[in-house]
Protein backbone atom coordinates (compact mmCIF):
# COMPACT_ATOMS: atom_id res chain seq x y z
CA UNK A 1 0.00 0.00 0.00
CA UNK A 2 2.90 2.27 0.47
CA UNK A 3 3.40 2.46 -3.29
CA UNK A 4 -0.26 3.10 -3.92
CA UNK A 5 -0.38 5.64 -1.14
CA UNK A 6 2.56 7.47 -2.69
CA UNK A 7 0.74 7.59 -6.05
CA UNK A 8 -2.40 8.95 -4.41
CA UNK A 9 -0.45 11.55 -2.45
CA UNK A 10 1.52 12.46 -5.59
CA UNK A 11 -1.69 12.77 -7.61
CA UNK A 12 -3.28 14.87 -4.88
CA UNK A 13 -0.24 17.11 -4.69
CA UNK A 14 -0.19 17.44 -8.49
CA UNK A 15 -3.91 18.22 -8.61
CA UNK A 16 -3.64 20.75 -5.81
CA UNK A 17 -0.67 22.37 -7.57
CA UNK A 18 -2.71 22.56 -10.78
CA UNK A 19 -5.63 24.10 -8.86
CA UNK A 20 -3.34 26.64 -7.16
CA UNK A 21 -1.73 27.42 -10.55
CA UNK A 22 -5.15 27.87 -12.19
CA UNK A 23 -6.40 30.12 -9.34
CA UNK A 24 -3.18 32.15 -9.50
CA UNK A 25 -3.46 32.48 -13.28
CA UNK A 26 -7.12 33.48 -13.03
CA UNK A 27 -6.41 36.09 -10.33
CA UNK A 28 -3.45 37.44 -12.27
CA UNK A 29 -5.48 37.66 -15.47
CA UNK A 30 -8.31 39.38 -13.60
CA UNK A 31 -5.92 41.95 -12.09
CA UNK A 32 -4.25 42.50 -15.43
CA UNK A 33 -7.61 42.98 -17.19
CA UNK A 34 -8.69 45.43 -14.49
CA UNK A 35 -5.44 47.36 -14.88
CA UNK A 36 -5.91 47.45 -18.66
CA UNK A 37 -9.44 48.79 -18.22
CA UNK A 38 -8.11 51.47 -15.85
CA UNK A 39 -5.40 52.41 -18.36
CA UNK A 40 -7.99 52.61 -21.14
CA UNK A 41 -10.18 54.87 -18.97
CA UNK A 42 -7.20 57.10 -18.19
CA UNK A 43 -6.33 57.31 -21.88
CA UNK A 44 -9.92 58.17 -22.75
CA UNK A 45 -10.07 60.83 -20.03
CA UNK A 46 -6.76 62.30 -21.21
CA UNK A 47 -7.90 62.35 -24.83
CA UNK A 48 -11.22 63.93 -23.84
CA UNK A 49 -9.43 66.50 -21.70
CA UNK A 50 -7.01 67.34 -24.50
CA UNK A 51 -9.87 67.65 -26.99
CA UNK A 52 -11.81 69.91 -24.61
CA UNK A 53 -8.79 72.15 -24.10
CA UNK A 54 -8.20 72.29 -27.87
CA UNK A 55 -11.82 73.28 -28.48
CA UNK A 56 -11.67 75.93 -25.75
CA UNK A 57 -8.46 77.30 -27.24
CA UNK A 58 -10.11 77.49 -30.64
CA UNK A 59 -13.18 79.22 -29.15
CA UNK A 60 -11.03 81.74 -27.25
CA UNK A 61 -9.03 82.36 -30.42
CA UNK A 62 -12.16 82.86 -32.49
CA UNK A 63 -13.52 85.41 -30.04
CA UNK A 64 -10.24 87.33 -29.85
CA UNK A 65 -9.89 87.37 -33.64
CA UNK A 66 -13.48 88.52 -34.15
CA UNK A 67 -13.06 91.30 -31.59
CA UNK A 68 -9.86 92.39 -33.30
CA UNK A 69 -11.54 92.35 -36.72
CA UNK A 70 -14.38 94.51 -35.37
CA UNK A 71 -11.86 96.88 -33.79
CA UNK A 72 -9.91 97.19 -37.06
CA UNK A 73 -13.08 97.89 -39.03
CA UNK A 74 -14.13 100.49 -36.45
CA UNK A 75 -10.80 102.21 -37.05
CA UNK A 76 -11.56 102.30 -40.79
CA UNK A 77 -14.87 104.02 -40.04
CA UNK A 78 -13.06 106.46 -37.76
CA UNK A 79 -10.52 107.21 -40.50
CA UNK A 80 -13.40 107.95 -42.86
CA UNK A 81 -14.66 110.55 -40.40
CA UNK A 82 -11.35 112.19 -39.58
CA UNK A 83 -10.18 112.34 -43.19
CA UNK A 84 -13.29 111.97 -45.36
CA UNK A 85 -12.61 109.95 -48.46
CA UNK A 86 -15.32 108.92 -50.87
CA UNK A 87 -18.97 109.49 -50.22
CA UNK A 88 -21.52 108.66 -47.56
CA UNK A 89 -22.34 105.39 -49.34
CA UNK A 90 -18.74 104.29 -48.83
CA UNK A 91 -19.06 105.13 -45.16
CA UNK A 92 -22.27 103.13 -44.93
CA UNK A 93 -20.58 100.12 -46.55
CA UNK A 94 -17.76 100.23 -44.00
CA UNK A 95 -20.27 100.78 -41.22
CA UNK A 96 -22.23 97.73 -42.36
CA UNK A 97 -19.00 95.72 -42.29
CA UNK A 98 -18.53 96.72 -38.64
CA UNK A 99 -22.03 95.47 -37.87
CA UNK A 100 -21.20 92.17 -39.60
CA UNK A 101 -18.06 91.87 -37.48
CA UNK A 102 -20.11 92.50 -34.34
CA UNK A 103 -22.46 89.68 -35.33
CA UNK A 104 -19.47 87.37 -35.93
CA UNK A 105 -18.15 88.33 -32.51
CA UNK A 106 -21.50 87.53 -30.92
CA UNK A 107 -21.51 84.08 -32.51
CA UNK A 108 -17.96 83.42 -31.28
CA UNK A 109 -18.93 84.74 -27.85
CA UNK A 110 -21.79 82.28 -27.48
CA UNK A 111 -19.75 79.33 -28.67
CA UNK A 112 -17.18 80.15 -26.01
CA UNK A 113 -19.81 80.79 -23.34
CA UNK A 114 -21.22 77.29 -23.87
CA UNK A 115 -17.83 75.89 -22.86
CA UNK A 116 -17.23 78.02 -19.78
CA UNK A 117 -18.30 77.59 -16.21
CA UNK A 118 -20.19 80.42 -14.53
CA UNK A 119 -17.09 81.73 -12.77
CA UNK A 120 -15.28 82.02 -16.12
CA UNK A 121 -17.98 84.11 -17.81
CA UNK A 122 -16.99 87.49 -16.34
CA UNK A 123 -13.95 87.98 -18.60
CA UNK A 124 -16.07 87.35 -21.71
CA UNK A 125 -18.73 89.76 -20.47
CA UNK A 126 -16.15 92.47 -19.74
CA UNK A 127 -14.60 92.11 -23.19
CA UNK A 128 -17.86 92.17 -25.10
CA UNK A 129 -19.14 95.12 -23.05
CA UNK A 130 -15.98 97.03 -23.99
CA UNK A 131 -16.60 96.23 -27.68
CA UNK A 132 -20.23 97.34 -27.44
CA UNK A 133 -19.27 100.56 -25.66
CA UNK A 134 -16.61 101.36 -28.25
CA UNK A 135 -18.98 100.49 -31.09
CA UNK A 136 -21.79 102.60 -29.66
CA UNK A 137 -19.43 105.55 -29.20
CA UNK A 138 -18.30 105.28 -32.80
CA UNK A 139 -21.85 104.99 -34.14
CA UNK A 140 -22.88 108.05 -32.10
CA UNK A 141 -19.91 109.96 -33.53
CA UNK A 142 -20.83 108.86 -37.07
CA UNK A 143 -24.48 109.86 -36.61
CA UNK A 144 -23.47 113.28 -35.33
CA UNK A 145 -21.04 113.75 -38.20
CA UNK A 146 -23.69 112.74 -40.75
CA UNK A 147 -26.20 115.19 -39.22
CA UNK A 148 -23.90 118.12 -39.96
CA UNK A 149 -24.02 117.39 -43.68
CA UNK A 150 -21.51 118.40 -46.32
CA UNK A 151 -20.34 121.98 -46.68
CA UNK A 152 -19.90 123.16 -50.28
CA UNK A 153 -20.32 119.60 -51.49
CA UNK A 154 -17.60 118.19 -49.24
CA UNK A 155 -17.62 116.90 -45.72
CA UNK A 156 -15.36 118.47 -43.16
CA UNK A 157 -13.18 116.14 -41.09
CA UNK A 158 -14.98 115.11 -37.95
CA UNK A 159 -14.02 114.30 -34.41
CA UNK A 160 -14.64 111.00 -32.66
CA UNK A 161 -14.62 111.89 -28.96
CA UNK A 162 -16.91 109.08 -27.81
CA UNK A 163 -15.03 106.43 -29.76
CA UNK A 164 -11.65 107.80 -28.72
CA UNK A 165 -12.69 107.67 -25.07
CA UNK A 166 -13.82 104.05 -25.36
CA UNK A 167 -11.13 102.60 -27.61
CA UNK A 168 -8.35 102.63 -25.02
CA UNK A 169 -10.64 100.78 -22.60
CA UNK A 170 -11.30 98.22 -25.34
CA UNK A 171 -7.59 97.75 -25.97
CA UNK A 172 -6.97 97.36 -22.25
CA UNK A 173 -9.82 94.87 -21.93
CA UNK A 174 -8.47 92.84 -24.85
CA UNK A 175 -5.11 92.55 -23.09
CA UNK A 176 -6.77 91.60 -19.80
CA UNK A 177 -8.90 88.99 -21.58
CA UNK A 178 -5.80 87.53 -23.26
CA UNK A 179 -4.19 87.20 -19.84
CA UNK A 180 -7.24 85.45 -18.40
CA UNK A 181 -7.44 83.12 -21.40
CA UNK A 182 -3.75 82.27 -21.09
CA UNK A 183 -4.12 81.53 -17.38
CA UNK A 184 -7.17 79.31 -17.94
CA UNK A 185 -5.67 77.41 -20.85
CA UNK A 186 -2.02 77.02 -19.96
CA UNK A 187 -1.81 76.77 -16.19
Amino acid sequence: MDGQWAVVVGAALGASGAVVGAVTSWASARLQAGAQVDVARLQQDAAHGAETVARRRAAYEELILSVDAARRDMRVVRQHLTAPVGDDDGLEAVRARVHDRIREMQAAEWVLRLMLADDEQAAVTDLTEAVYTSHQGLMDDVDEWLRHGPTAGERAPGETPRYSAATSALQSQMMRFAGVAHTRLYT
